[in-house]
């Protein structure tokens, strides 16, 4: 059993990996295998997006200028631990996946799953 001093609560480990507030669990990305693409679904609102699998691995390495249909953009976040989904629009917004779990995605299409959590908080710093 792990100590109770050496647990993290899951929004104060992404404060810690990704120099946020606090990020909350909002969606999900699913694979289409029958397309090729991953599904940027969100809580309530559905399906917001799509992103081709292909360009989820152009992201992870570092390439810039991704899109997402119908529009918005996909990045890696500056310290790589997170991919960054911006989707316009109502129902949008600023997300962030997990960069290991989008990986893990894409290793051992269409089985895996990633998380999608959206910053609570966001403070302008200067």
């Amino acid at each position: 059993m792990i100590s109770p001093v050496f647990r993290f609560h899951l929004p104060h480990l992404f404060w810690f990996l990704f120099g946020c507030s606090v990020l909350w669990k909002v969606g999900r990305l699913k694979p289409d295998p029958v397309h090729e693409q991953i599904r940027v679904i969100i809580d309530g609102p559905g399906e917001i997006g799509r992103i081709s699998r292909n360009d989820a691995r152009a992201v992870i390495n570092r390439e810039e200028g991704i899109s997402i249909d119908p529009g918005g953009t996909v990045e890696l976040s500056t310290s790589g631990h997170g991919v960054v989904i911006e989707v316009p629009g109502e129902g949008g917004g600023r997300f962030v996946a997990i960069t290991m779990q989008v990986w893990n995605m894409l290793e051992y299409w269409p089985k895996k799953k990633a998380a999608l959590f959206e910053e609570v908080g966001k403070t302008d710093s200067g």
